[in-house]
């Protein structure tokens, strides 16, 4: 794999119902990996900036989102569907996770949330999906430098 980031995006609407989501004073306290808090607080300032409401957490949906972006590392791949042929709509189906919106932003080689955040809102297609004000809910993994930003309403 070259060592430049790389950005990739997909957004399907499918239907599906509703799941639990965490408070969303609680999202930073559980976040466990600091640059996520990061990228979660700058990107709600900024969906909040254009009038859209922030994304509520969804620990759910951050195990999916982490889980895709250690698969990414482990199988060597960079990809919204995995060698298997999963879709991130698949994953989430297959994690009991039920949306009728959903959308997905991946990236890797960005070492912050700053830089992450950055150079989704300078690519169209990741812009439109941080600034749907449509979705409600989300989920962020980060491994290593493997962002999978996964997004859903239920």
């Amino acid at each position: 794999m070259s060592r430049v980031p790389v950005l990739a995006i997909v957004g399907l609407m499918l239907a599906a119902c509703g799941d639990s989501i965490l408070e969303p004073e609680l999202e930073l306290e559980l976040a466990l990996e600091p640059e996520v808090t990061s990228f979660v607080t700058l990107m709600n300032a900024h969906r909040t900036q254009v009038g859209c409401a922030p994304l509520e957490w969804n620990v759910d949906v951050a195990e999916v989102a982490t889980a895709h972006s250690a698969d990414m590392i482990d199988r060597d791949f960079f990809a919204h569907t995995n060698p298997d042929g999963q879709s991130p709509f698949d994953r989430m189906t297959a994690a009991g996770i039920s949306y009728s919106y959903a959308a997905e932003n991946i990236a890797w080689g960005y070492p912050t949330g700053e830089a992450v955040l950055d150079a989704w809102l300078n690519s169209p297609g990741h812009r439109a999906n941080i600034e749907n004000c449509s979705l409600a809910q989300h989920g962020v993994g980060l491994v290593g430098t493997h962002w999978t930003h996964l997004f859903r309403t239920p």
